[in-house]
């Protein structure tokens, strides 16, 4: 059990992350998640409820382990005015996800989860017209959770956890009219909790509800740059470092059941985006550019879905998301070149005794955003429209229970 969970770490860490959801939060935690648009919170659990509601792990007999993939293949166009407008670079990203759930008597669960809760990947040619802002940014943010869950009575439970949160940021530019590479890269790791709920008044309704407690981080690495001293090349090699909260959340589910075949959920989550104030990169001590205002707003995600057992054995799946972006018009930024998200989601699930296998795929869908305004350095803005912003995400778990 305990390998596993280290295998997937050591993937996670080693794997780049795309944007998945408004701002660079990350909620596809399983296939199965991504199936049902992320309702898994209050309905039948599996061993994802570690990253889901760990409350709900009560729901659980014996042992659990679960691992899988998602793959992600983003694309997007941005146009600045008066610019040739610029495709983003077609990549495949993949998260690793991976879970373990045990009963330890009649009250108490255990469970550890390693997955992403945080992730950015944007990437542009080199010598597009924003590149003096950003042509490669990158978040690979991993959460290794430990968590217990404790049943209160036979309806209602609750969650306790802690979260280990590994950040490394990189931000490629140009810099001198383009001439010039610069590069920035830091590391840190934050800690978190989180705590949680599950309720169940009566066979066919449960409701979930779960906090999770801002992050702060400190990233903290090296600048490179190939500017030649005479030009202040020298200012831009160095030690780097910043300062990021990531932002709490409040998720509330419920779910009801009308017949022993088919479940329905509804998710709603806040998430304070506003702590996100201000980029401040700092070189040597000193940022040579200045910290560049995000003033990001707090944002909503709503999700609906559905469950049928179609057999004993086989499972039919389906949700909707709409995601509301925290980034305002007048704020606007390359390295998240989006807007509002709708999420079209399908799968299917067998299992036995022991064995589950889930599939899941998602068309996740960005609206257009028209006269976006993007600040550089120096107070500088341009206006841009962000277009034809979409992803395919399809994602694979297998789970073993003893």
């Amino acid at each position: 059990m305990g390998r596993v969970v280290a295998a997937v770490v050591l993937a996670l860490l080693l794997t780049g992350q795309q944007v998945l959801a408004a701002g660079f939060a990350v909620y596809e935690w399983s296939a199965r998640g991504i199936a049902l648009g992320g309702t898994t919170m209050a309905r039948r659990p599996d061993a994802s409820v570690v990253a889901s509601n760990p409350a709900a792990m009560t729901g659980m007999n014996g042992t659990q382990i679960m691992t899988g993939l998602v793959g992600v293949a983003p694309m997007a166009t941005v146009s600045i005015e008066g610019e040739e407008s610029c495709d983003g670079e077609s990549n495949v990203w993949v998260l690793p996800h991976a879970y373990a759930v045990t009963q330890l008597g009649e009250r108490y669960w255990l469970g550890i989860g390693a997955f992403n809760r945080f992730g950015l990947g944007t990437e542009f040619d080199e010598n597009w017209a924003g590149s003096d802002s950003v042509y490669f940014a990158s978040i690979k943010s991993v959460s290794l959770t430990p968590v217990l869950g404790m049943r209160l009575t036979d309806t209602w439970s609750i969650g306790l956890g802690a979260e280990a949160n590994y950040f490394e940021f990189t931000q490629k530019k140009k810099i001198a009219s383009g001439a010039y590479d610069l590069k920035v890269q830091g590391d840190d790791v934050g800690v978190g909790v989180n705590l949680s709920t599950w309720y169940a008044p009566a066979d066919w309704l449960s409701c979930g509800l779960i906090y999770r407690s801002a992050i702060d981080v400190h990233p903290r690495g090296e600048a490179d740059s190939d500017l030649p001293s005479a030009f202040g090349g020298n200012n831009l090699n160095g030690d780097a470092d910043g300062e990021i909260t990531l932002p709490d959340s409040w998720s509330l589910a419920m779910c009801v059941t009308p017949t022993e075949r088919l479940s329905l959920e509804v998710d709603v989550t806040r998430t304070g985006w506003s702590s996100y104030e201000e980029l401040d990169i700092r070189i040597n001590g000193a940022n040579p550019s200045g910290a560049i205002v995000k003033d990001w707003k707090d944002a909503w995600r709503l999700g609906i879905g559905a469950e049928y057992a179609l057999t004993p054995a086989w499972d039919l799946r389906a949700g909707y998301v709409y995601d509301e972006t925290p980034i305002r018009t007048e704020r606007a930024d390359y390295m998240v070149p989006a807007n509002d998200r709708q999420l079209f989601c399908a799968g299917l699930g067998w299992h036995d005794q022991a064995w589950s296998v889930d599939l899941g795929y998602t068309y996740l869908l960005i609206n257009d955003r028209k006269g976006a305004t993007i600040y550089g350095s120096g107070g500088t803005s341009e206006t841009a429209d962000f277009e034809n912003g979409d992803a395919h995400l399809l994602g694979l778990s297998l789970a073993y229970r003893f």
